[in-house]
Order: structure tokens, then C-alpha cells, then sequence
């Protein structure tokens, strides 16, 4: 038996068990976050973790209604700053980055179900034509093992698995790899690759299109999608020096307000990595800019009273084995971050060490 295999054999009898079942009693007091980015209706190959199809975001929001109480970002802001309990077993939707599938294919799904969602918007690149570097690359890479080019990635590893056949492999090594480049150096490496791969039409582009401001608009009169900021055009907190943070932290916030005519007072961070995209001292100069909440990409139930607002961690639900149903049960109720702690020194760690993560 494969290690793959013998974790999914522990993750079944696990479920048949109980887990899922026992710890949302143990975590009932917890706010589970469910993290999304896009929701499509194409197929996608190789497959993109950011694009869930349609017919799992529906099965999940279906799941999450029979077993919590799912709550609006304004619920979770009124209890932060009223200090008040939430609802036993509080659950809450969330996307990243503000993409048109947003609109076109996950707001049917939760206007039919009745469920509230946040948005966390990409500010300045709303309305318009780009698409974001990290989607952008995927498509260019993609692009290129279609036409059976071999593109240059910085990354020898990356150039490695690309020439054997491995695009995801290798385009999950590039991107990490151009995160941590700089930003000057990550716009030579991208033009570089726009200029020997030009990115041809293709239908499957618009799932990585972003929201219009009349998109977002429409979506924030039905009630049920409310919206944060996701900096102004997607930098990484902790690359940004004393002179941008007006630029990509406050300015995003005050031109959101302005155009839909509310207060702004929840930020996610981009990659949003504890001590690596962010740092705690970051979370001053936030509340200073007038937010009252922030969101990581930390796999962790949420305490509240008790837990800094400014580091609400969130479940990540994409196209991998993170949406596998057993696995999904498993890691929205605590027991697999339980078990990942538990055996955290133990040579059984890395059957479950990437179970859940991104």
C-alpha cells in the first residue's frame, strides 16, 4: 500500500469513526472560516487549486448548512467589537482575490442556498483588464506545455518537472519561487515569459478574470456577499516598505468605501503565511488604518473571545485533496489539525503532513 493510499485508508476509518462528528463538539465554540478563490464550471488541465468546480462548492455549502450556523462578516464584526459570544458551531464563506466566477457561477449557488459570503477584493485591478501574476503564469505555463515549448523558469527544479511533464509541480515551484524574487524581479521574469509564450484566446481565461465595480455592486445589493480588502493589487504584507503601505493598505480601503457607500473594516492577507507574508507587528498599523478584522491563510479554527482578530486563520477548500468529502469533513471540525499537532514528532507525520494545506 502506497503512503497515499494508507493515508486515505486512515482518513475513511477515521470519518466512519466519528472524528468529523466528535471534534465540531469539541470545537463548537469555534469559528470555522472556509477559504475559496474561484468556482467554475470548466475543466481545467492540469487542474488549478484556485478553481473548485461548481458541483463540490455546492456539496460543501450544502454540508456546512446541516452542521453550522453560517454568519455574515458583519455578525462576526459586530461580536469583535461588542465583545459577545458567537453561535455554537459558527461557520463563515470567504473568497480571495475578487474573481468574476465570483459573480457568474458561486453567487447563483448562494443566492439559491441562502448563504452569506465575504469577498476579499484585489481594489485597484477591479474593472479592469489583468489578471493576477500567479493566475497569469499558471495560464502561461499551461499554454506552453500545450504548444511543447519549454519556457526558462529561474527555478532549475521548476525547469526540471516542467520538461517532464509535471506542469503543476512545476508551476507550484515557480510561483513560490517569484513570490520571494522582488517585485522588480518578478515583472523581468513574467515579461520574459509573456514574450516567448503570448497568451492565445481561450475560454477558460475568463475563470481568472476580475470582478467589475458593477459586478461588485450587484452582488452587494442581494445582502447576502459582503466585501474586504485584499491590499490594493495583491503585494504581499511583509515585502511592502514605510512608503506603500498608504498605497496598498489604506487608500484600497477608503476607495471601496467610496463606491459602495459603507464602512470597510476586514482585510485579508495576501499568501497570508503566519511570520512570512505577515508579521504581528502588522496588525497595529492595521487597526490604525481602521480595520477591525484580518484574515491568514493559517489552517485553524478561529476563538472567540480570546484569539487576536487581526490573525483569524481559515480551512482552504480548492481542487485538490483538500475538497476530497472525507477530508473536507475532517478538516473544517479541527480533528485533522488535532492530529497533525499530535504527531508532530512522530514518524507518522508525513502520511498527513500536507493533508488540507495548499
Amino acid at each position: 500500500m502506497t503512503s497515499r493510499n494508507l493515508k486515505n485508508a486512515i482518513l475513511r476509518t477515521a470519518t466512519l469513526l466519528g472524528a468529523d462528528t466528535c471534534f465540531r463538539n469539541v470545537n463548537r465554540r469555534k469559528l470555522l472560516v472556509v477559504m475559496y478563490h474561484g468556482i467554475t464550471e470548466f475543466r481545467h488541465d492540469p487542474p488549478v487549486w484556485t478553481q473548485l468546480p461548481a458541483e463540490k462548492f455546492r456539496s460543501q455549502l450544502e454540508f456546512l448548512q446541516r452542521h453550522y450556523t453560517l454568519l455574515s462578516l458583519g455578525e462576526l464584526v459586530g461580536a469583535i467589537r461588542n465583545g459577545t459570544s458567537l453561535p455554537e458551531r459558527a461557520a463563515m464563506i470567504t473568497f480571495d482575490d475578487g474573481l468574476r466566477n465570483n459573480y457568474s457561477v458561486a453567487l447563483p449557488i448562494l443566492r439559491e442556498l441562502r448563504v452569506p459570503a465575504t469577498i476579499f477584493l484585489t481594489v485597484d485591478l477591479v474593472g479592469s483588464k489583468e489578471i493576477l501574476w500567479v493566475d497569469e503564469l499558471y495560464l502561461l505555463l499551461r499554454q506552453a506545455a500545450v504548444r511543447g515549448g519549454y519556457p526558462e523558469l529561474r527555478d532549475r527544479a521548476a525547469r526540471e518537472h516542467f520538461r517532464a511533464g509535471r506542469v503543476w509541480q512545476a508551476y507550484e515551484i515557480a510561483v513560490e519561487d517569484l513570490k520571494r524574487s522582488g517585485m522588480a524581479e518578478r515583472a523581468y521574469e513574467m515579461n520574459r515569459l509573456r514574450n516567448t509564450t503570448p497568451l492565445a484566446p481561450d475560454k477558460r481565461r475568463e475563470d481568472f478574470e476580475l470582478l467589475t465595480w458593477e459586478e461588485v455592486k450587484t452582488m452587494h445589493r442581494t445582502g447576502l456577499v459582503e466585501f474586504g480588502v485584499h491590499t490594493a493589487t495583491h503585494r504581499i504584507v511583509s515585502e511592502l516598505d514605510e512608503g506603500e503601505w498608504d498605497r496598498e493598505i489604506i487608500a484600497p480601503r477608503k476607495k471601496l468605501e467610496e463606491n459602495l457607500g459603507t464602512g470597510i473594516v476586514s482585510f485579508c492577507f495576501p499568501n497570508g503565511r503566519p511570520f512570512v507574508d505577515f508579521r504581528p507587528e502588522h496588525f497595529d498599523l492595521l487597526k490604525k488604518a481602521g480595520y477591525a478584522c484580518a484574515f491568514t491563510t493559517e489552517n485553524a479554527l478561529f476563538t472567540w473571545p480570546g484569539s487576536d482578530c487581526m490573525s483569524i486563520g481559515r480551512v482552504p477548500a480548492g481542487n485538490d485533496a483538500t475538497s476530497d468529502p472525507v477530508t473536507f469533513r475532517l478538516n473544517t471540525s479541527g480533528a485533522l489539525r488535532f492530529a497533525k499537532e499530535l504527531l508532530a514528532v512522530s514518524g507518522v507525520k508525513g502520511l498527513i503532513a500536507r493533508t488540507g494545506e495548499r
